[in-house]
């Protein structure tokens, strides 16, 4: 490759910086070996600051990584500078290091990446490009120029006193313009620091509410709470869930903003998927006073592949406002299927939106319609849900009449799965214990809230546990104890989950040990992050009892004993005599109507105390209230109103 002498005779100033003087001497060897170009150098950010206050410079190659001011900084206060904010700016990085730093790099203004060791044709290629812009520029300025001055001769002999007027209005603009490119470049640099202040604040409320919620569901399972008490618990697991609502919300939007969205589609079974949804609305409407229809307008899937949360979050906004503006009338659910694409309806016969303010319901934090009319929430509900359909592939639309009602639809193009099995048992039965061998967790978390509570949730079930503090001394007590799972925190002091994880892993006893990571972090990064450490599987806190069931059931092969199950301790030398059922008998007329009536009004807990009051009048009623109140521990509202209704009406 031959020397290459620029065309322009002005010639162009190069400026490398980097704190390692041979690095200095190969890129200015290089460089001027195949280029004839006016080199300066800078061994730290400081000095490349004073250079280019000081000199005019064309291009600059810059080290990210040097002591004191490293090349992001250095970057940065170069672009915040009218004067130097121009210069292009080619980041130098190492290998191993350029993905990690590609997007800070972007952030700050960075017009390329290099890699170490440099591929001398790759460098040579990347500077002779943007000196090939810069002389462009150059001309191109030269050429302004000459019209400017060619224009400004004719205007001043034309016009008397023009070119003052001129000069006062071009300063005017420049002066905008300038203000116009600051107050962008603080909006983007707000608009990071929100999006960073949010998640942050999102993993610190998050933290607390793992204890909130996790106590609240251990509470809910104790049988020696009296009715107020059950009654202020399910108030402390009800706000912590809206509360939750409310954060997972402002994140959504500001990953919406953000552009940070991502999908993670499974299979699961659609008509389950439905069900749940369904089963979740009829009660809400029903406490409402209104009718709820849901119709099949086809043959739909056994499976989808799709993003089941996503796609959950879509249709529970939609039927959730529908519901919450419909004050009579019905609210109906429709879901076809045609040419491989599954069509989703909501309709309503609520108050309506006005012609003119359909085009605002989609905007953030905006809810139309008369004040009194509104309801409570963050009004990012419909911003979401709108955004969520076009990130799935699909598009939300509306049709409302102010007075009659709306109609919510989209299509959505779902992987059909037609194997897929439906599960097995149900996940509203209570898990008292599980069969086979004793099974020895570990606990990893800084935080004693979150041990705590996940040991209140485990030990009770017969697991051993063991706790631990930081990463460090998880992994000290694992080679002691040799765990058959670990839940693993992933942010603590002294060592975190992921250097922990990557130490169990190289111990040969310890490298096929199930690790699951747990975190309050909201950043999807964290699951890729945790997937990359060789963990076993990843839960999001707070940590719903359910879904920590679920993992343990899968990584540890177990099968559960249920409240439902009689489980008899075989002890030497102790004759055991089956006790003879009671027969199933349920309630008169007159007890159905009374129960059914606090089931429509959503009163547990007077439920379950008129079934005390009940069975002892008559034992035979014994298996029937003992089915109230298994569904009634996990608030299936809607199967206690079907199966007391059939004695109301009988």
């Amino acid at each position: 490759m031959k020397a290459i002498k620029m065309s322009n005779t002005e010639p162009i100033n190069l400026l490398i910086v980097d704190d390692n003087k041979n690095n200095l001497f190969t890129l200015h060897t290089l460089i001027k070996e195949y280029l004839e170009v006016h080199i300066l150098e800078a061994d730290s950010g400081e000095m490349a600051l004073k250079i280019v206050a000081t000199q005019q410079i064309d291009l600059i190659i810059l080290d990210v990584q040097m002591p004191d001011m490293d090349g992001f900084e250095t970057a940065e206060i170069i672009h915040s500078v009218t004067k130097t904010k121009h210069i292009p700016i080619v980041f130098l990085t190492a290998a191993y290091k350029s993905e990690e730093f590609q997007q800070q790099g972007f952030a700050v203004g960075a017009a390329d990446y290099l890699t170490k060791p440099i591929d001398t044709c790759q460098l040579i290629n990347r500077i002779k490009t943007y000196i090939r812009f810069i002389e462009q520029d150059r001309l191109h300025k030269k050429d302004l120029e000459r019209k400017i001055q060619k224009r400004t001769a004719e205007l001043l002999e034309a016009y008397e006193g023009l070119e003052q007027r001129v000069a006062e209005r071009t300063t005017e603009l420049a002066i905008a313009k300038e203000k116009a490119e600051q107050a962008k470049l603080i909006a983007e640099k707000a608009n990071h620091a929100k999006s960073q202040f949010i998640a942050n604040m999102s993993h610190e409320l998050r933290t607390p509410l793992n204890g909130i919620l996790g106590y609240a569901q251990i509470l809910n399972h104790d049988e020696n709470l009296k009715p107020r008490q059950k009654e202020a618990i399910n108030v402390i697991h009800s706000s912590g869930e809206y509360l939750l609502t409310l954060i997972s919300d402002i994140l959504d939007m500001s990953k919406i903003e953000a552009d940070h969205i991502e999908l993670y589609p499974t299979d699961f079974h659609f008509g389950d998927f439905l069900q749940s949804v369904v089963n979740l609305f009829k009660m809400r409407a029903k406490q409402k006073g209104i009718s709820f229809i849901y119709e099949k307008l086809s043959h739909l899937p056994t499976g989808v592949h799709a993003d089941e949360k996503r796609l959950r979050q879509i249709l529970i906004n939609l039927l959730s406002n529908a519901i919450k503006f419909t004050e009579k009338g019905c609210v109906s659910f429709k879901v076809g299927y045609h040419n491989s694409k599954i069509r989703f309806l909501v309709e309503d016969t609520g108050v309506g939106i006005a012609t003119e303010e359909l085009d605002n319901i989609f905007q953030p934090f905006r809810q139309v319609g008369e004040q009194n009319l509104r309801a409570e929430g963050t009004g990012l509900g419909l911003s979401i849900t709108k955004n969520l359909a076009e990130i799935m592939g699909g598009k939300l639309h509306v049709n409302s009449t102010l007075g009659k009602g709306s109609a919510f639809w989209m299509t959505l193009d779902l992987l059909e799965i037609s194997d897929l099995v439906k599960s097995g048992k149900a996940d509203e039965q209570n898990i008292v214990g599980f069969h086979g061998q004793l099974r020895h967790i570990f606990v990893v978390d800084d935080n004693e809230a979150n041990r705590a509570v996940l040991i209140n949730q485990l030990a009770p079930l017969g697991f051993e546990i063991t706790e631990a503090v930081d990463g460090q001394d998880c992994v000290n007590k694992a080679c002691e104890y040799c765990p058959d799972l670990i839940l693993m925190d992933l942010v603590m002091p002294i060592m975190d989950g992921f250097e922990a994880i990557r130490q169990i892993r190289r111990l040969p006893e310890l490298k096929d040990v199930i690790i699951i990571t747990a975190s309050a972090s909201v950043l999807d990064c964290r699951k890729q992050q945790s997937r990359q450490a060789d963990c076993d599987d990843f839960i999001a806190k707070p940590i719903y009892t359910e879904e920590l069931f679920k993992l343990l059931e899968k990584y540890l092969g177990l099968t559960w004993i249920y409240d439902t199950e009689e489980v008899v301790a075989e002890k030497p030398g102790v004759e055991i005599i089956e006790q003879p059922a009671l027969p199933f008998i349920g309630p008169s007329q007159e007890q159905a109507a009374i129960l059914f009536d606090l089931g429509m009004r959503g009163d547990l807990d007077s439920i379950v105390e008129r079934l005390d009051e009940f069975e002892q009048l008559d034992q035979r009623l014994t298996p029937f209230a003992n089915q109230i109140r298994e569904l009634a521990k996990n608030f299936e509202e809607e199967k206690i109103c079907d199966l007391i209704e059939q004695y109301v009406v009988k």
